[in-house]
Order: structure tokens, then C-alpha cells, then sequence
């Protein structure tokens, strides 16, 4: 399908759900002063979808599901997504606007994004402009299979398991923009992928463990990376490495302050390749 369709919704549902059907592209769906509770998942965007989520300019919107949205908890729950907002793979989302999404994600994750497929072809979710309130006490925040960007906005983040994850590239700000304030307040893991790329932002991390990590254990003999070209990283781990990176480290500019814990094992820099830092300010603490 090819036809533009955009659908604005508003009010309150105690228990109901928004699809976009498989290969249905040139969507908008306007979240207008929404508060949204599904057993399952809100909102699922079908594979092979282009959707854009737009948050309207001064409206305050809320997402939610159950505990029963978990197929690893509950495996006779055929309906179970395991998100609250659902991309599945060949799905091309963009989450944007003006206005404020709180996403609670009771079931196992807030948002996750799927995979590029020969059948079902790119997949990528980009993160601009709104105000984004993610609670995830069961597992990520934002999870991703493909590419992940989180070019700006507001987002405040409590997660169980990793803040922001990305299999494989994840890319936080871009160049020549202030990009995304991003506070972290509790996790295990902050932002994850196979290519890090942070570019520019204002990042507050609280995390158990590492709180940027460079790796993927599914992949093998893979050029894992680590960038830092931009931003003030404020970031603090209570048991894990500061950043850790499963090839090269890289750091170009900007303002980094890592705090790691003082035992043994965890560095605030830690790198299998190589660790460069050719610019910017860096103060790296702990281990």
C-alpha cells in the first residue's frame, strides 16, 4: 500500500490496542492527550511498515501494558509482543513530536524495534524532538535489532535490564546538533550496541554495570566500536566498567566524566582493541 493515512487519537481506553497492518506505509498516527492500557501491546507497527508516531506540541500521553505481555512468563499468551510499543522486522518507525509519552512497560520491554529481513527489508527506529518517559521494571527500556537513532528530545529512563540497546548500531545525537538529553536514573546496562556512536547530547547514567558497553554476544568476528565524538557524558557504575568496549575506543571530543567501582576487574576505560582519546575532556575514575 502506498496511500497516506493519518489517524489522531486521543481520551482514555482501559484496555485496547492500535495495529498498522503489514506493508502498510506513509502512516501518521498522532497521539493527541492519549492514555492508552493494553493486556498486550499499544501500539504495533506490522513488518515492513513506515510509521511515523508523531506526540502532539503540549499534550501529555501515557502507554501501558501487563505483566501477561511476556511469552517467556506466560507461553500459553499467544497475543504476547513482549513491548508496549511493537516494531516488528522490516518496520521503518519514527517516534517524534512536541509533546510528552510516558511508556510503562509492565511486560517485558518499552519499546522494541526488529530486524532487516531479505523478505521483509530495512528495519530502523528514530527518536526525535519529544519529552519520553520510559518506566521498564522487567526488562529494556529501548531494545532494537537493526539501527537505532536517538537524534534528540527529552528522555528520562528506569530500566531493569539495559537503558538504550541496539544490536547492532546505535547512534546517539548527530553532528552539528545538540542532541538528546538523556538521564538514565537506574539500569544494569545504559546504551548498548555493537557500533556505539555517540555524537552530541547531555547524558546522565546510573548504571549497576557497564554503562556504555560496545558488544553483542551473538556476533562473532565482528569489528566492534566504540565512538565519542560529542557531548557531556556524566556517567556511574556501581559494579561494572565505565565503558567498555569489545573492540576499539574512541574518544574525538567533548566532556566524558566516568566513575566506575573501586574492586577489582571493572575499569572506568575499558577496551579489547584499542583505547584513543585525541580530544575533548576526559575524566575517568575507579577500578
Amino acid at each position: 500500500a502506498s496511500d497516506v493515512y493519518k489517524r489522531q487519537v486521543s481520551g482514555s481506553c482501559a484496555d485496547g490496542s492500535i495495529k498498522v497492518k503489514k506493508s502498510t506505509t506513509g502512516v501518521t498516527l498522532v497521539l493527541d492527550g492519549l492514555t492508552l492500557t493494553s493486556e498486550n501491546t499499544a501500539v504495533t507497527c506490522g513488518k515492513s511498515s513506515e510509521v511515523t508516531i508523531l506526540v502532539s506540541n503540549g499534550t501529555e500521553n501515557s502507554l501501558s501494558d501487563t505483566e501477561q505481555n511476556n511469552d517467556d512468563n506466560y507461553p500459553e499468551n499467544e497475543n504476547a509482543e513482549n513491548a508496549v510499543i511493537k516494531c516488528k522486522d522490516g518496520s521503518l518507525v519514527t517516534l517524534c513530536g512536541d509533546g510528552e509519552l510516558t511508556i510503562t512497560a509492565n511486560g517485558k520491554n518499552g519499546i522494541k524495534s526488529g530486524a532487516t529481513t531479505d523478505e521483509d527489508g530495512e528495519a530502523s527506529l528514530t527518536i526525535r524532538d519529544l519529552t519520553l518517559n520510559i518506566d521498564a521494571p522487567v526488562n529494556d527500556a529501548i531494545n532494537a535489532e537493526q539501527l537505532l537513532n536517538v537524534e534528540s528530545g527529552t528522555l528520562t529512563i528506569d530500566a531493569a535490564d539495559d537503558a538504550i540497546h541496539c544490536d547492532l548500531v546505535l547512534n546517539i545525537g548527530a553532528d552539528g546538533t545538540d542532541g538528546p538529553t538523556i538521564d538514565i536514573t537506574n539500569c544494569c546496562e545504559g546504551l548498548e550496541g555493537a557500533e556505539l556512536n555517540v555524537c552530541s547530547g547531555d547524558i546522565t547514567i546510573n548504571a549497576s554495570d557497564d554503562c556504555l558497553n560496545a558488544a553483542n554476544s551473538d556476533l562473532t568476528d565482528y569489528d566492534f566500536t566504540m565512538t565519542i565524538s560529542g557531548g557531556t557524558i556524566d556517567a556511574c557504575s556501581s559494579a561494572g566498567d565505565g565503558f567498555d568496549s569489545n573492540g576499539d575506543l574512541t574518544i574525538t571530543g567533548d566532556t566524558v566524566i566516568v566513575w566506575t567501582a573501586n574492586t577489582a576487574d571493572n575499569e572506568p576505560l575499558d577496551a579489547d582493541g584499542t583505547i584513543t582519546v585525541s580530544g575533548g575532556t576526559v575524566l575517568a575514575a575507579g577500578g
